[in-house]
């Protein structure tokens, strides 16, 4: 894995199939078992693990993908940044004044027009 960007998305196959293999660190599993663990097709799991090998996130012995235990760690760190930077989103304040249109006209500093020399 490089130092740089962490290039798993929350949300797709591949943050879903990394996430259960690194749960379960040191186990192998075919893509059909990680298809009936999660809510994957086996296609998309198929495509996840041959892009998360690539990535050299996941290894491949036989038919069978795992994380290496050197790397989990590291990897469960970063899946961890990634839902909290998640959780910062999905918990956006609701009462966002700024986020109204004609909020400029309730500042009389910044209204648009109005002439300050008075």
């Amino acid at each position: 894995m490089s130092e740089g960007s962490f290039p798993v998305t929350p949300g797709s196959s591949e943050y879903t199939t990394l996430s259960f293999l690194v749960a379960r660190c040191g186990r192998r599993f075919s893509p059909d078992e990680i298809a009936a663990h999660t809510d994957i097709s086996e296609t998309k799991v198929s495509n996840a693990v041959a892009q998360l090998v690539e990535w050299r996130l996941v290894q491949q012995a036989a038919i069978e993908f795992y994380v290496d235990s050197d790397q989990a760690e590291e990897i469960r760190q970063r899946l961890r940044s990634l839902d909290t930077v998640v959780q910062l989103f999905e918990t956006e304040p609701t009462d966002d004044a700024y986020a109204e249109p004609g909020w400029t006209d309730e500042v009389p500093s910044l209204s648009v027009g109005q002439d300050d020399r008075s």
